[in-house]
């Protein structure tokens, strides 16, 4: 599969092959299962006072008064006296089932099926139907594949620039109002990686640290991604022990 690389200003310059993680099977249910057990790593386990609700003394006042037999607070001329409380489903009460924080909420999932999942999310940002089937206003070919100058820049609005030159110009306006935007990553350790994230809807990942997480969110493959030259062949050395994956 052969793809056109493009300047900052979003001229062609050339033509490059793609690595073949991009000819791999996409499956979308893979995608999913991989996306929410990798969310649970960012939760964190909460839970609530076992006393909660309970710190109040309250008995029932049996039969006989016409009102139901639910422990009541005690006392008199205070707005509280006479209410039910202590117990679940009341006004002030405790909650019937609470969070707790010995509950695991941690996940585990097979590295070898994590990999094969980020491989066919990245192989899903070459697939039109399935990147505007997520809302990406875009018209043009795919992958987005850019030079390596870009990872040298360091101002938001240059960045801004950029998409704008690379037809991204409608895709910008909606994520402005709401969604997710286009990704960008780069090879390594750059200053665009920040400056992108000043950008409304738009995130930057390094070659490295791609998932997932920022390839499919909410579970949903074909985000629209933008690469350049030097992250092709950081993702081809990452995935090249495991590159067997739906080819």
């Amino acid at each position: 599969m052969k793809a056109s690389v493009l300047d900052p200003e979003g001229k062609v310059v050339k033509e490059i092959e793609l690595p073949d993680l991009f000819e791999s099977k996409v499956n979308k249910s893979l995608i999913e299962r991989a996306f929410w057990i990798i969310f649970t790593h960012k939760l964190q386990p909460k839970g609530r006072d076992p006393t909660a609700g309970m710190k109040v003394s309250a008995e029932s006042w049996n039969t006989g008064y016409g009102i139901a037999r639910l422990a009541r607070i005690r006392g008199s001329g205070t707005p509280r006296a006479g209410q039910a409380g202590g117990v679940a489903s009341v006004v002030k009460g405790r909650l019937a089932h609470p969070p707790k924080a010995e509950k695991k909420v941690y996940k585990m999932i097979n590295r070898k099926e994590r990999l094969a999942a980020t491989e066919s999310a990245i192989a899903s940002t070459v697939k039109l139907d399935l990147v505007k089937a997520r809302g990406h206003r875009y018209e043009g070919s795919l992958p987005i594949i850019v030079t390596d100058e870009v990872e040298k820049i360091s101002k938001t609005k240059d960045v801004e620039a950029l998409l704008n030159k690379l037809g991204l110009e409608k895709e910008l306006n909606r994520t402005k109002e709401k969604g997710v935007g286009p990704l960008l990553v780069v090879s390594g350790k750059s200053p665009v990686i920040k400056a992108a994230k000043n950008i409304a809807g738009v995130d930057a990942v390094t070659a490295k640290d791609l998932s997932v997480l920022h390839l499919a969110p909410g579970g949903k493959a074909g985000r629209l991604v933008i690469y350049t030259e030097s992250s092709l062949k950081a993702l081809e050395e990452r995935f090249k022990e495991v590159g067997v994956y739906g080819r």
